[in-house]
């Protein structure tokens, strides 16, 4: 019967994990968990034995929890989908910068990473707060085309020659987050390389945008947007046919999900919000009563009594 050692290995070769990865799941130095495993630890080996014990726990309620709770249906070509398809497979033939906007859970970046999927030579930078300066941008667009230069005065060089003549396409998510002179770099990368650039973002991203057409400094960068389209909230259309994936028949509930799916988070709660209630329900049907349930256990909020029929 398999030790602890030899359970504790094959669930790091069960999920693919290196030793350092290993380390920082369990709370275990890698020093340490390197000697445990070779049965060579000089140490308090009950103490490793312990975090080694709930570090399993965890992974085999993760795996059950992951077995009950129902898979979200996978991509669906909405009609917001298309559109914002139609921007990407735009902007990387022409090449030109395509800007869609829209607030969150419209489909922005299901949709990019579905495009990303089918095409080749398709580039996602997830934009944050960290990356407020040029440099910063330049550093991690370096690490996601695999630029020979990824520090440096040689990177933008460096990026360059990576994607000159490839054709492709660099979609930037939460766009809203960059700066001006961050934006107005990547028009240079699309000036040069000549590759496809999409920013992606929030309302407030359309509003600054259009400005800068207003600002002669800043003036080129609202002239270069070839194609630009703003979804501010989930179609009906677009939910209808995530509701047929789910295969969510009754109308009352259609009309809760619905409902759901008009909030702040869009789609992107509505299957949240159907994901914990299918999973509530279990092995009966899905009920108005679930949908209530998760809904409270989620928002700590009741569903609106007009919802409710009441």
């Amino acid at each position: 019967m398999p030790d602890l050692v030899d359970r504790f290995r094959a669930e790091m070769q069960a999920q693919g994990l290196t030793m350092t990865q290993a380390a920082q799941a369990s709370g275990i130095a890698k020093g340490t968990l390197h000697a445990w495993l070779a049965r060579t630890y000089a140490g308090v080996v009950a103490n490793v034995d312990a975090k080694a014990k709930t570090w399993l726990e965890t992974c085999s309620t993760k795996t059950r929890v992951r077995k009950q709770m129902p898979r979200t249906p996978d991509f669906i070509m909405t009609p917001s989908a298309s559109v914002f398809f139609s921007v990407f497979s735009y902007s990387q033939a022409a090449p030109d910068i395509g800007l869609i906007t829209g607030n969150a859970g419209v489909g922005k970046t299901v949709s990019a990473k579905a495009y990303q999927r089918e095409n080749s030579n398709v580039w996602i930078l997830t934009a944050d707060t960290s990356m407020r300066s040029p440099t910063a941008v330049l550093r991690e667009l370096a690490e996601l085309v695999d630029a020979t230069e990824k520090r440096g005065t040689r990177m933008m060089a460096s990026i360059l020659n990576r994607v000159r003549d490839t054709q492709g396409l660099l979609i930037i998510d939460e766009a809203q987050n960059f700066t001006t002179e961050a934006i107005d770099l990547l028009r240079t990368i699309n000036d040069r390389a000549e590759i496809g650039i999409v920013f992606m973002g929030n309302e407030p991203l359309k509003g600054r945008i259009e400005g800068l057409g207003r600002t002669t400094s800043h003036a080129q960068i609202f002239s270069r947007i070839g194609k630009r389209k703003n979804r501010p909230r989930p179609q009906i259309s677009d939910m209808n046919l995530m509701l047929d994936a789910w295969g969510i028949e009754a109308d009352h509930l259609r009309k809760l999900s619905r409902w759901i799916a008009g909030q702040p988070g869009g789609l992107r709660v509505m299957n949240k919000t159907l994901r914990h209630a299918f999973m509530l329900a279990g092995d009966d049907e899905l009920a108005e009563i679930h949908l209530k349930k998760t809904w409270k256990d989620l928002t700590g909020t009741e569903l609106p009594s007009f919802v409710r029929g009441e």
